[in-house]
């Protein structure tokens, strides 16, 4: 592994569960980053809220065996959490601001959120879902946020602006 002895690891992580967390968390900021990146024009909260929601999905289509362990981290990692809600609260204050969504609290808002975020992610990862169940998905969050169904389904539908490569994020 890069000419790197197998213990020069536990000099920076007490376990390898620690080191598989690190990596995982590392990913997932990295994605938000590329996301934010492919949407730097886009000043509608609402849709960037989308188009987070629509590529998180969407990596469980293209690349299920990374989306999967990345879920495995997501559920019980305080440290995914910390590193990767930053950015979904950021859109949805913006939306809030803008009165695109309209919400009983911002703690509620975000539980919905990701919630169905990563309940959709288990669907796809199970073959129970596909494509189009990205779309619905988030206009489904969309109207959970107060839009009208009209709105939120035009918005889930725009095209996704494309993501930078990995080492331009």
């Amino acid at each position: 592994m890069a000419g790197v002895a197998n213990g020069t690891f536990y000099n920076y992580f007490a376990t390898k569960e620690a080191i598989l967390e690190a990596a995982a968390v590392h990913y997932g900021v990295s994605l938000c980053q590329r996301i934010d990146a492919s949407c730097v024009q886009v000043e509608d909260g609402a849709e960037r809220m989308s188009i987070g929601g629509r590529n998180y999905m969407l990596l469980a289509i293209e690349q299920p065996d990374l989306a999967r362990f990345l879920m495995s981290v997501a559920v019980a990692s305080p440290i995914w959490d910390e590193q990767i809600r930053p950015y979904i609260t950021r859109d949805l204050l913006l939306g809030i601001k803008q009165q695109r969504f309209h919400v009983a609290s911002k703690d509620a808002a975000m539980t919905m959120i990701m919630g169905t975020n990563m309940a959709a992610i288990r669907s796809i990862l199970a073959g129970k879902a596909g494509r189009s169940h990205v779309v619905a998905v988030s206009a489904t969050i969309l109207r959970g946020l107060g839009m009208s169904p009209k709105e939120a389904d035009e918005v889930a539908r725009r095209p996704l602006p494309p993501l930078p490569p990995a080492s331009e994020a």
